[in-house]
């Protein structure tokens, strides 16, 4: 059992070399998926946080704008 082990250990950490090229065409797609996860993640937070902030304070002076017009009116 141990020589069967052994023997499956040996052919699983036996390295060879790739014969392969990696040309530049791989390397800008590799950066250009890197971007474009980075960019998503940031766009989501942005969707997530920022945006309903945003309309938030944006109704704030929304509502203070309306009250100023109708005071203004009312004079």
């Amino acid at each position: 059992m141990t020589k069967y082990v052994l023997v499956v250990l040996s052919i699983l950490f036996y390295s060879s070399s790739a014969q392969a090229y990696v040309g530049p065409g791989l390397g800008v797609g590799v950066i250009g998926a890197i971007v474009g996860v980075v960019l998503a993640v940031l766009m989501a937070i942005i969707g997530v946080f920022w945006y309903p902030l945003k309309r938030m304070f944006k109704k704030g002076d929304d509502a203070e704008t309306l009250e100023d017009n109708n005071d203004s009116d009312n004079k």
